[in-house]
């Protein structure tokens, strides 16, 4: 079947709409004692059906396999193991709805009354005893994992079930057959019950029911049973939202969107040791071409990231620091958290993000086509980064403290198999300028120094967020940058941020525990670029960190305004989410590399980034480099004395609908004005001010303004910096 028509079938055929689910309840489990038979010969025509006679098949305890840990019943090795186990219906009618779950090595097919209702790793209808299966899969539980689900929606059970008895059948496979040095054969089968009553076992401690409510959106991932590999799984998604603050349950039709999609796992460490994987999904049309879309208030686009916070216990570290990215100005990956379904199977909180790319709604840098291959045209719309994975091309120096290792670089956009050698040739050009420039910044190339390559605001401001967050992946994995063309500035820009799921605290190698200490000197498994050091001798560079540190230190970087944002969304959290998602992934009291600590309680996660996070600033105000004279607001006013003797603070900064003016001395009539950085003026009132004072600002877009208190009695102004959000 080709993928166009898979897709429209996909389309036309997908089963979201279910009745009401009471409870789950057990039919089979894998540790049952069922019927079983080694395929070392042909098994009869049959086998998989209700009337056949097993009675000389062996009998055994689940699972069924080599003896290496997962199994209660052994055998000797065999190409194939076929398994029945039967069981009784009390009340059809009770039944809504089935899940069949699997744990195997290597593949199988599963049958109910004889019809097939979910496959893996293996071909042929039916596959014979000598059948190999497709490929190499290790069983998941052993390691701490959970089976895969296969759902089975009503229609299809109401054909299949009967009162009384039934019998679930499978069949499993090695992908080396008999040579194979191991089975594993761990099956269960549950109902959704839309009654009150209890006729069936109950689930097992990892079934998670996949009905709930919540204030988050619901992302529902359809692939139709097909395991989600490394390589594009065609499937669809639904999203449930009913808008800010509203339940959304997950037994609702999806409202928000509904289409196409292929869905891979993603992850680079992550993707090997957790079992909450994380994932890239790419939204398609309906003959299977990539299609942009808007949802849940992410412009429109077709590249999506589900980021799935594993060892990252408080699930806010990626989402927090994205925040300060934007809150500093620049572009940084917009983020949401969902809860995440996988046919039928519930997968906890993940962190819904933009793919970094090229885009008019995320890098907003001119496209470079093919054709651009000379003039101003080939200098910008270049993203690339330093990574883990194969390299394009490699730096000319040596890492810091690390002779003879050379940083590596990738092409994010264009990627390498689209890139034309004169793109290529132009970009490490310029890159080697720019190196050789801060390698020996006394000297000059083609009489440019090291500012005249690179935005020396964008790097200050890199600096400011790895070294607050201490991530020991900050400046040799995961970072990237971005050159836009000569006649719009074209030099290159530090960003947009990634990847701090292990910073704030949550590792123990690299000093990344200690809230005191730069990171820019670590050597973390490969070393850091030299530049760093070089920056951090260079007047302009310090003195750029420094301005930056003070002028985020009064917005973004508040304390006041971090512990609302992590006040804000952990109360987004914890109405049964978090609970739902620690249940799913039973972690809290468990140590999870490279967790420094074992904290027993979603608060205490949250404890603990929060002082984390007051010791690092309070280290940061006290050593961060530099001297900064801020320069005059240039706007209107600028030569009326200021209010000197009033501490007046801003509160929640940034924020996104009300600004509260707080002062312990403020009182009286002022004239309050908003205005943007460039001086327009957006707001004006004369107002009684005491103490505490609100402003609607809900009206006003992204971005930094300023706020100015006139005391006409007095003849004294004072000005404030705030950013909305």
């Amino acid at each position: 079947m080709s993928t166009k028509i898979f897709i429209i079938f996909l389309l036309i055929y997908s089963p979201y709409l279910f009745g009401q689910i009471d409870h789950w309840e057990t039919a089979v489990l894998a540790e049952d004692y069922w019927q079983y038979q080694e395929g070392n010969s042909s098994i009869p025509d049959g086998w998989n059906t209700l009337d056949f006679v097993d009675d000389f098949w062996l009998f055994g305890m689940g699972s069924i396999g080599y003896g290496d840990g997962d199994d209660n019943t052994f055998i000797e090795p065999t190409t194939s193991l076929y398994m029945r186990r039967t069981f009784q219906v009390v009340d059809k009618s009770a039944i809504e709805r089935a899940i069949f779950h699997a744990d195997y090595d290597d593949g199988f097919v599963a049958y109910l009354n004889g019809i097939e209702i979910a496959r893996a790793n293996l071909e042929g209808t039916p596959p014979t005893h000598e059948t190999w299966a497709t490929e190499l899969r290790e069983a998941l539980m052993y390691e701490g994992g959970n089976p895969i689900p296969f759902s089975i929606g009503t229609t299809q059970l109401n054909e299949i079930l009967q009162e009384g008895e039934n019998v679930l059948t499978v069949q499993t496979h090695n992908y080396e057959g008999a040579a194979s040095t191991d089975m594993t054969t761990l099956y269960w089968l549950s109902f959704g019950i839309n009654n009150d009553t209890y006729d069936y076992n109950p689930v097992p401690d990892w079934f998670i029911s996949p009905e709930f409510t919540t204030n988050l959106p619901i992302l529902k991932v359809n692939t139709f049973d097909t395991y989600i590999s490394e390589e594009a799984t065609v499937g669809e998604l639904g999203i449930i939202w009913n808008g800010e603050g509203q339940e959304n349950n997950s037994q609702e039709e999806a409202n928000e969107f509904f289409g196409n999609m292929t869905i891979k796992r993603r992850g680079q460490s992550s993707l090997g040791l957790f079992p909450k994987n994380g994932y890239a999904i790419e939204t398609k049309d309906e003959i299977g071409e990539d299609k942009d879309v808007a949802f849940l208030n992410f412009p429109e686009e077709e590249d999506w990231i589900l980021h799935g916070p594993y060892s990252d216990k408080t699930l806010l570290r990626n989402v927090i620091t994205m925040h300060w990215a934007k809150g500093m100005g620049q572009y940084a990956s917009r983020t949401r958290f969902v809860e995440l379904l996988i046919n039928e199977q519930y997968e906890g909180i993940y962190v819904l993000m933009e793919k970094i790319k090229r885009d008019k709604n995320r890098v907003d840098i001119a496209t470079l086509n093919p054709e651009d291959i000379e003039g101003d045209e080939l200098t910008g719309g270049y993203v690339f980064k330093i990574d883990k994975g194969d390299a394009d091309w490699f730096s000319q120096y040596d890492m810091i403290n690390s002779p003879y290792s050379k940083l590596a670089f990738q092409y994010v956009s264009p990627k390498l198999a689209k890139i034309q050698p004169e793109q290529e040739a132009y970009l490490q050009a310029y890159v080697d300028s720019f190196e050789t420039a801060i390698k020996y910044p006394n000297n000059t190339i083609d009489g440019k120094t090291y500012a005249d390559f690179i935005d020396i605001n964008s790097f200050a401001e890199h600096f400011i967020l790895t070294e607050l967050t201490k991530n020991v992946d900050g400046y040799r994995i995961s970072t990237y940058m971005y050159k836009e063309k000569d006649s719009k500035g074209g030099k290159i820009h530090a960003g947009p941020m990634w990847d701090f799921n292990i910073a704030l605290g949550n590792i123990e190698a690299c000093n990344g525990l200690t809230e005191w200490g730069w990171m820019y000197e670590e050597h973390c498994g490969n070393s850091n670029p030299f530049w760093w050091g070089n920056f951090l001798e260079e007047e302009a560079f310090v003195n750029a960190v420094k301005c930056r540190w003070l002028e985020s230190r009064e917005t973004v970087l508040h304390m006041d305004s971090i512990t609302e944002f992590i006040n804000e969304k952990v109360a987004l959290l914890s109405d049964g989410a978090v609970d739902r998602n620690f249940e799913r992934w039973q972690v809290l009291d468990q140590y999870v590399w490279p967790n420094p600590f074992i904290h027993y309680t979603y608060t205490d996660e949250i404890t603990y980034l929060k002082n984390y996070l007051t010791a690092r600033i309070t280290w940061m105000d006290n050593n961060i480099f530099g001297i900064c004279t801020l320069p005059p607001i240039d706007t209107v006013d600028t030569n009326i004395p200021t209010i000197s003797n009033i501490e007046i603070q801003l509160f929640p900064n940034p924020s996104k609908d009300i600004l509260r003016i707080e002062s312990e001395l403020l009182y009286g009539e002022y004239e309050v004005g908003i205005f943007t950085t460039e001086g327009q003026e957006c707001y004006t009132e004369k107002t009684q001010i005491s103490q505490n004072h609100t402003i609607d600002i809900s009206d006003l877009t992204t971005g930094n303004y300023l706020l100015k208190i006139y005391d006409r009695k007095n003849d004294a102004i004072q000005w404030k910096k705030f950013m909305v959000f």
